[in-house]
């Protein structure tokens, strides 16, 4: 069996002095970053569009930018993508500030 509690205690001694600007990596941040990954094709998208009717005119390349962008958007946002990324951030709350995440402290109860 695999010892994640020994594995995660090497992990914060290497990792565990890297500060930038006084901010620690938690799950906070990592939420943040991933909604902001989400959000960036979404923009382009309706920036896109803006442009374009702005413009008057859909060029071949903005036909292909704003398909493309639909295309990245709807694999993003399926059900089981959300699913995994939902589940893969549960694992970085640790609510009581051991650093051990809440997930892998719970005992099996098989």
């Amino acid at each position: 069996m695999i010892n994640y509690n020994r594995i995660i205690q090497k992990v914060k001694q290497i990792y565990g002095n890297i500060r930038i600007a006084n901010i620690k990596p938690t799950g906070v941040l990592a939420t943040r970053l991933l909604i902001g990954t989400i959000l960036i094709p979404i923009v382009l998208v309706i920036g896109q569009y803006i442009l374009v009717f702005i413009k008057g005119d859909v060029s071949i390349a903005s036909g292909k930018i704003i398909d493309v962008g639909l295309k990245i958007i709807d694999h993003i946002f399926i059900p089981s993508v959300l699913t995994a990324i939902v589940g893969f951030l549960a694992l970085w709350l640790d609510q009581d500030n051991n650093g051990v995440p809440d997930k892998l402290e719970k005992e099996d109860k098989r």
